[in-house]
């Protein structure tokens, strides 16, 4: 194993899994900066056709926009985001967006689009659309790991999926939380956690918080989210 990534794991070795989002008027509230906006939660994605994630970086506009460029000497702000489809059923873990592309991309834009081919070799079963975000909330360093429930459609899997594709790791994965979005700290609304597809292909619903792991801004640069997914 890569010492640094030894040294992460040793940083995360007394922090929680992977926490419950929060849904809010139809917007997932990740345990991070980041709100996403589609697709939905339990949504069908069709193999062979495509589907677009649409992620609020603004914090439905506490953020300046500036806050999201990786190098941002903001006190709150992103330092990566990237985003994989990942299922215990069928023993897949899918790169969707890696890198800094998802937060460079239509710059001025207060809400990131991506559209995610979906391999027809991709097999049906359930899946989670799962968010690794390394942030500082207040120049505090946080590294969280959101995920919810989608299903993929496939009458006819074509052969075994090769290009994109990760190691599948043990569930839960461990990430440090702060106690929940900075967005919905001080607010009334009615929240709902959402389940996530646990390594038995069961839904399960856990505590509502949120959490990134500490010292993970480090990950991206030395390339090491993937291993960590």
């Amino acid at each position: 194993m890569h010492p640094t990534l030894l040294s992460l794991v040793a940083l995360l070795a007394a922090c929680v899994g992977v926490h419950a989002q929060t849904l809010v008027n139809g917007q997932i509230f990740t345990n991070g900066l980041a709100i996403v906006d589609a697709p939905a939660p339990n949504s069908p994605m069709h193999a062979g056709s495509v589907t677009q994630v649409a992620i609020d970086i603004s914090g439905d506009g506490h953020l300046d926009q500036s806050a999201s460029i990786p190098g941002s000497d903001k006190s709150t702000r992103f330092d990566s985001l990237e985003i994989y489809l990942v299922s215990y059923q069928t023993r897949l873990n899918l790169t969707v967006s890696s890198g800094p592309d998802l937060l460079t991309r239509e710059q001025g834009s207060t809400v990131k689009h991506l559209d995610y081919n979906v391999s027809t070799c991709i097999p049906a079963g359930s899946y989670n659309l799962t968010f690794y975000e390394a942030s500082h909330i207040d120049d505090q360093a946080f590294f969280s790991i959101t995920a919810y429930p989608l299903t993929v459609m496939n009458d006819h899997p074509t052969d075994a999926c090769t290009n994109g594709t990760n190691t599948l790791q043990d569930f839960p994965q461990l990430s440090s939380a702060p106690p929940q979005s900075p967005w919905l700290d001080g607010t009334s609304i009615a929240t709902q956690p959402l389940p996530t597809a646990t390594g038995n292909g069961a839904a399960t619903l856990t505590s509502v918080s949120s959490g990134f792991g500490l010292a993970a801004s480090y990950a991206l640069g030395l390339g090491l989210l993937p291993i960590l997914l």
